[in-house]
């Protein structure tokens, strides 16, 4: 899981540039219908706190080739927050 997070958080920063990712969390789950997916919360800072949509869009396509180099199949689906909103879910 070492492995996975780090490439994780090496391709989300590069490519959601110039937000400031502060975390990735990942969790093995399936989606509704039984299939293995890989759930991603990214929290981030940026100004004005919205990432710009065209980043979000191809995140997914950015990560596939490096996820196979470490042979990750699960598809990734990701949840993005502020730091303001992690922080008032920790309170």
């Amino acid at each position: 899981m070492d492995d996975l997070k780090s490439v994780l958080l090496r391709v989300i920063k590069e490519h959601l540039s110039p937000a400031n990712v502060l975390s990735v969390d990942v969790v093995a789950d399936n989606d509704h219908d039984g299939d293995p997916i890989l759930r991603v919360v990214i929290v981030f800072e940026v100004e004005g706190d919205r990432l710009d949509p065209r980043q979000i869009k191809s995140l997914g396509r950015h990560l596939r080739e490096p996820l196979e180099k470490i042979n990750e199949e699960r598809f990734p689906v990701f949840s993005f927050k502020t730091l303001s909103e992690q922080s008032s879910e920790a309170a």
